[in-house]
């Protein structure tokens, strides 16, 4: 297809897909779109293996990796205080919505403690540190685009 997205991206069809799996972007990429890795459950050393695979399976082709990049957060997050530090940085009123909001629709609130013992770390990379620690491995690789 012959549109200015593709000319821009440097893709045959004007598909974008993302996903948090490497073998999916492969996928899309290879078939002629434009797979975009979500690289915010990664740490900076398991994104470059990803990364790399990736690297190996599209032979140049173009593609993307997304990254949550915080416009604001609470500066006791990035003391680097982990999940605990960033759930704490949520104001009480976006709290009291949730559980109104799953409250109407009869959802059962998640087990915040069973999900920060899995997640332990997983804060750390919703932070303007942890973003750029993710964005500098990107910008070894020949991608496309950071969203």
């Amino acid at each position: 297809m012959n549109t200015e997205v593709c000319a821009r991206f440097g893709i045959e069809f004007p598909l974008f897909a993302f996903s948090h799996c490497r073998d999916v972007v492969a996928a899309v990429t290879n078939a002629g779109g434009f797979g975009v890795l979500g690289a915010v459950a990664y740490t900076p050393d398991r994104l470059e293996e990803e990364l790399r695979w990736i690297d190996d399976q599209v032979n140049g082709r173009p593609y993307g990796v997304d990254v949550l990049v915080p416009g604001k957060i609470d500066k006791a997050a990035e003391g680097g205080g982990g999940i605990d530090a960033l759930l704490a940085a949520v104001p009480e009123e976006h709290w009291n919505f949730l559980v109104g909001l799953f409250a109407k629709y009869d959802v059962p609130l998640p087990d915040f403690e069973k999900a920060k013992r899995s997640n332990a770390d997983d804060g750390a990379r919703v932070t303007a540190k942890g973003a750029t620690e993710l964005i500098d491995v990107s910008l070894a690789h020949p991608i496309g685009l950071i969203a």
